[in-house]
């Protein structure tokens, strides 16, 4: 593997491109990141999460909850009769960091089609949903059944572990699908 990426390096074409991809990926990254999270998409991004993950909570997992988003944190929160404390859904739980990483891995990515990468950017928005929900309600779940430290640990577990499949994993599925 090293001899590889010694023998791309000194590659002129490979350098330049692997560069192009560095630059466009951070310019994508900053600017996705921050129009979903310092505009007012975010608000709407946090609501859309916390409101449908109260509802999924009882379809899935039987655990009513009330759903309440406050105006002025701008944070939503679930109010779960067996718990002392509300549940917020913050930044992180939102998968506004995923789908930025993923967004700009994939139209950065050079020699792929804009229809190829607008179909990976719309699969990979529908995956972070899914696993977002996924990672929520199984949290909550794990918050109302087990001791707090224990759900804090896989809460932060969970974190990671869907942070690096989910990016790596789709971005993966992406390139091997895209150079055929």
């Amino acid at each position: 593997m090293f001899k590889k990426i010694k023998k791309d390096l000194k590659n002129k074409k490979k350098l330049k491109e692997s560069f192009l991809f560095l630059i466009y990926f951070l310019i994508s990254f900053i600017s996705i990141y921050l129009v979903l999270s310092k505009t007012i998409i975010y608000y709407g991004i946090n609501y859309f999460f916390g409101s449908m993950s109260s509802k999924l909570l009882n379809i899935f997992y039987n655990i009513p909850s009330t759903f309440y988003y406050d105006f002025i944190e701008k944070t939503t929160f679930l109010i779960i009769p067996s718990l002392e404390f509300p549940v917020a859904i913050v930044f992180l739980c939102t998968g506004i960091l995923e789908f930025s990483l993923i967004f700009s891995a994939i139209i950065s990515t050079l020699g792929i089609s804009f229809k190829q990468k607008i179909k990976w950017i719309f699969l990979s928005f529908l995956v972070v949903i899914f696993f977002n929900f996924l990672r929520i309600t199984f949290t909550i779940f794990l918050i109302v059944s087990l001791d707090l430290s224990v759900a804090d640990f896989f809460h932060g577990f969970l974190f990671r572990l869907f942070l690096i499949i989910i990016v790596i994993g789709t971005y993966y599925l992406f390139l091997k699908t895209s150079f055929k």
